[in-house]
């Protein structure tokens, strides 16, 4: 199979260089009304093989061939144009005009494709020009602001793992797996099944999102959580076209936190102590020599994060695309590799080969071949594939933590006086057990001399399409097949080392005792690995089509398709799946518009008698600028179309076991016999089997409004949408544990989604200067109609009837300030101290209890966000401005994040409720017992920070060099640029965790932050 791969990969990189050019016979330049136009497609209409594309400056050079001689000028955004070329002519000019109302602009809908004025679905698109403005590793980040609908999330920053979280519409199930509320990926009409963050943007010509039920019922089971549409490049008619791409960013942390010093610290603990009645650890001896800085060996004072962070990391991205064709072939190949440097310093021995640090790299390509066998007869083969490599340190800490960035949070395993990072000697500090709790081995040791944990990723996928056209049979016939391979596997090695010699330094005596007594040597590398599974998946697609206009005005089209896959793990049953696709459509000049489609499929994840459902749609539009009286009347509105959408789609996802409806039982445990205890061992049952689960349907309407206005100038749409999804797979928590075995999941849950999105743009020129601006807002709040759950004595106790994935937990009612309002209020499980948070008695039974605590208004993912992006041109310089937002939603954490003593101590706890600082304190009373404000035995939405933000999340400026400057070293186009990413966040409520509001909720601190960029970049096209 490699040979078989390496070989296709070499045809399509060669191809390039092995197809003859054309040779120029005709000439000229294509405008519009306001200038030059770059870009446009030029080709002959009887030999639609044999054209070119006009060049930055607007022109272009063909060959004339067929006998026709008309030539076909397209360009997206302006209408189709035919001119016909008088005999002799040498030099010829043309001028297209804007498509002001969308005729030609084309829609990438399921399995097939439409015109925007002729579409009644709910779908936004992007384009991969505007994708590859963001300078990011993964390309589910560089879609955030720009898709009215997609709700993205970046939970971390991690090299090889800093791809964002993201949903169409938001959240509408709680099956329980990250899977299931994910869209699903369709790249060339065919299911991706790598990692979509992956995707190499510039292999990207246009991402599309379907969100309602007409768009996505052609996909049946697999359709309830939106669809992403991702079009590759592909070739273009012409001689050779190289384009070299080179960025290098350097990234640092969008929040960084800010501990106290060892003096601060050492002091409040004190104090802290005072407050709980016990005795102050440090002596005054102590706090003097932290804060005169006088013994840095027996007091030190260690600012850890500037001690193990770089002030930025590097990041290296870098591109070769070859693009042209010939009549009988086209083709588009694509090499790239990226490398991320993690932020932590380069610790690594320099006699070592072993790299120790955070990294990432991957090796993308792709090769895209379309051939014209027959007048009749397409084929195309693409070939892509990933090699990825994800390195971390082996930091093993407190708890068998994995990540460094966890100590640098915690008090007990790293405060800032912990120990000197080296001894007088050169030997490796360490902590006393008196100075820290469960201590851990030298920080800067262990990422030295630990080793590394790496994960490796290798993907292919091998599509090979055909299409015949059947006119002789029918106008407009067309029958396509499809076949997909896909292999994907994740490798895992590690090269790792625990201990090593470090020492406990007293200054006092300049005595060194061993931190491991036994220990006086570094261990000798222990190695491992994985080789993981191989995910192979072949997946065969056969589709017959039909489209074609009578009379210049009916329009009718249509498809019917099967598709099927088989999908392996390694030794693992294989997944089937078959599904029967069709769709229906009418449309009478673009005005009135009908279409009905679906889809019968099935999965062997169910019974065989619950096999295959159907999932139908329907849509309707009405064009009411095409109507004779509105124009006659209005002629500023170019497109003013009504839409409206309604079906059903399905998920078939199944969290853990893929055959629920099997019974199950184990060869383990034991049976008690005897009037005294004997066990024997045997088969046990567990697991009921459920005979009727079933895939969750979703019920999704839309409505919605386009419109267009000054000649697409200023355009506008607007779309209503309301999801109620049924059958959701999930726990019976109503059933007592007292029937005494488990019980399987089942479908019960119930959960709606409604919302709506607005998307604003306008765009115009002045003479030379070009600007436009495009806003979109967006809001989806779902709501758990039913959930299986256990009865409560409250209804505050319950999800039901609230927003799906809030947090649970006290209402804060400010603090305790006296022994009189302790006496008086409510009673807690522990007796609250003045300073400590006063919770409301939400029953009236004057006790605080579980009773008490309530689900909070919002969970962690917004219901609300929004994009605004401004661009403008003028000459060579080109700049664009990417904001984003999210709003309604919050996160909070526990422990290391803010604990005081669990967690180091930062600037919020300076101001912390004292007896003379009770009016306005911006923490509880600092504690170093279990108390009632803790954050993780007593949560609260005192510790709910609400998240909302506005970030600037993209901005690029650039210059294309003239082209008289270039062409005299034969170039065509060098375009130098500078952009960012992350740059900067405004959010509206007060931080007390200092790191991104993006971030996870219910976490101990710790997370690998969030990364800004700020990236230069050369891009060279010949």
């Amino acid at each position: 199979m490699k040979k078989i791969i390496i070989t296709l990969f070499l045809i399509g990189s060669l191809l390039p260089l092995l197809v003859n050019a054309q040779v120029q016979a005709l000439k000229g330049t294509v405008r519009d009304s306001k200038g030059v136009i770059p870009g446009a497609v030029i080709f002959e209409k009887d030999v639609p093989v044999n054209g070119t594309v006009s060049n930055p400056d607007g022109t272009y050079a063909l060959k004339l061939r067929g006998a026709q001689k008309v030539l076909v000028v397209r360009l997206v955004g302006y209408l189709t144009a035919e001119f016909k070329v008088p005999p002799g002519q040498t030099d010829m000019d043309f001028t297209i005009q804007p498509d002001t109302k969308g005729l030609e602009e084309v829609v990438i809908v399921g399995y097939g494709q439409g015109s925007k004025l002729s579409n009644t679905n709910a779908i936004s698109a992007v384009s991969g020009d505007e994708i590859r403005k963001a300078p990011v590793a993964s390309l589910q980040n560089a879609l955030s602001g720009k898709l009215p609908g997609l709700i993205t999330q970046q939970r971390t920053g991690q090299p090889g793992s800093d791809a964002a979280q993201f949903t169409i519409r938001g959240v509408n199930t709680f099956a329980g797996s990250d899977r299931s509320v994910s869209p699903l990926i369709i790249v060339d009409d065919m299911e991706y099944t790598g990692n979509f963050s992956d995707i190499d943007p510039d292999q990207v010509e246009t991402i599309s999102i379907l969100k309602d039920a007409a768009s996505t019922a052609v996909f049946g089971i697999k359709g309830a959580n939106g669809v992403i549409m991702v079009t590759t490049r592909r070739g273009a008619v012409g001689k050779p076209s190289f384009e070299v791409r080179s960025d290098l960013a350097f990234q640092g942390s969008t929040f960084r936190p800010r501990f106290l010093n060892a003096y601060e610290s050492a002091k409040l603990r004190n104090e802290a102590l005072l407050s709980d009645g016990l005795t102050p650890e440090f002596t005054q001896e102590d706090l003097d020599h932290w804060k005169n800085g006088d013994d840095p060996y027996g007091h030190p004072d260690i600012d850890w994060w500037s001690t193990l962070m770089k002030p930025y990391s590097k990041q290296s991205n870098n591109k070769l695309n070859i693009r042209g064709g010939a009549d009988k072939m086209r083709y588009f190949v694509s090499l790239g590799y990226i490398w991320q440097d993690g932020m932590v310093r380069d610790f690594t021995d320099k006699t070592s080969e072993v790299n120790t640090n955070y990294y990432f790299k991957r090796y993308t390509y792709r090769s895209n071949l379309d051939m014209k066998v027959t007048k009749t007869l397409d084929l195309s083969l693409d070939l892509s594939g990933v090699f990825g490599e994800r390195n971390e340190p082996n930091t093993r800490g407190r708890a068998n933590r994995n990540r460094v960035f966890f100590e640098i949070f915690d008090y007990r395993g790293l405060p800032p006086h912990a120990y000197p990072i080296y001894n007088p000697d050169g030997s490796y500090g360490a902590a006393p057990t008196s100075r820290v709790t469960g201590p851990t081995n030298n920080v800067v040791g262990r990422l030295r001399l630990g080793g590394y944990r790496r994960t490796y990723t290798n993907d292919i996928q091998i599509n090979l399409k055909a299409a015949q056209r059947l006119h002789f049979i029918l106008p407009g016939l067309s029958l396509k097949g499809a076949l997909g391979y896909t292999s994907n596997q994740d490798f895992r090695r590690s090269l790792t080392r625990t201990n090593f010699p470090a020492f406990i330094y007293d200054s006092k005596n300049n005595t060194y005792d061993p931190f491991n007594p036994s220990q006086f040597r570094i261990d000798k590398y222990n190695l491992e690995y994985d080789p993981g599974d191989v995910v192979k998946r072949l997946n065969l697609q056969l589709s017959l089509n039909y489209d074609t206009t009578f009379r210049n005005r009916h329009h009718v089209y249509a498809l019917a398709l099967l598709n099927q896959f088989t999908s392996s793990s390694g030794a693992d049953l294989p997944e089937n799946f078959r599904g029967y696709t069709f769709r229906v459509g009418y449309d009478y000049k673009k005005k009135y518009m009908l279409e009905v489609n679906g889809a019968y499929n099935g999965t062997d994840r169910f019974k065989s008698s619950k096999r295959f459902g159907f999932f139908p749609a329907v849509s309707a539009g009405w064009n009411v600028a095409e109507e004779s009286w509105f124009q006659d009347r209005i002629r500023s509105v170019d497109l003013l179309k009504l839409r409206g959408s309604i079906g059903l789609v399905g998920s078939d996802d199944i969290k853990g076991n893929q055959y629920l409806y099997e019974y199950y039982y184990a060869r383990n445990g034991s049976y008690s016999i005897g009037e005294n205890h004997k066990g024997i061992s045997g088969i046990r049952e567990g697991t009921l089997g459920n005979e009727n689960v079933t895939w969750e349907v979703e019920r999704a309407s839309n409505l919605g409004l386009d419109l267009n206005m000054f000649k697409s100038s200023l355009t506008f749409s607007a779309d209503f949408f309301d999801r109620y999804r049924t059958d959701i797979l999930a726990a019976r928590n109503s059933v007592s544990n007292m029937i005494g075995i488990p019980l399987p999941p089942s479908n019960v849950g119930i959960m709606s989604t409604r919302g709506f999105e607005l998307e604003l743009g306008y765009h115009n020129r002045i003479g030379k200067f070009n600007y436009n601006a495009k806003g979109n807002y967006n809001v989806a709040r779902n709501n758990i109609i039913f959930m299986d759950e256990a009865n409560a004595p409250y209804p505050w106790l319950q999800q039901t009837g609230g927003m799906y994935g809030r947090s649970k937990g006290f209402v804060f009612d400010g603090f305790y300030n006296n022994d009189d309002e302790i006496n008086k209020g409510p009673a807690p499980r522990v007796r609250p101290l003045p300073g400590d948070i006063r919770y409301k008695d939400l029953n009236g039974d004057n006790v605080i209890d579980q009773y008490d605590q309530r689900y909070f208004d919002v969970a962690n993912s917004p219901t609300t966000t929004y994009g605004l992006t401004l661009g403008a041109d003028y000459g060579n310089i080109s700049v664009s401005v990417t904001f984003q937002g999210q709003a309604n939603f919050g996160f909070m954490s526990f422990a290391e994040a803010i604990t005081p003593f669990f967690g180091n101590l930062r600037d919020v706890h300076r101001n912390a409720w004292r007896p003379d600082n009770m009016d306005n304190p911006s923490f509880p009373r600092l504690s170093t017992v279990d108390n009632i404000s803790n954050a993780r035995t007593n949560p609260s939405d005192y510790w709910m920070t609400r998240g909302d933000f506005i970030r600037l999340k993209n901005a690029e400026i650039s210059y294309s060099l003239p082209k008289q400057w270039i062409s005299r070293i034969k170039l065509n186009t060098v375009r130098i640029y500078a952009n960012g990413y992350n740059m900067h966040t405004w959010m509206f409520r007060r931080n007390i965790y200092d790191v991104d509001p993006e971030i996870s909720s219910d976490t101990e601190g710790g997370v690998y932050p969030n990364q800004k960029s700020y990236n230069v970049g050369i891009n060279v096209t010949f």
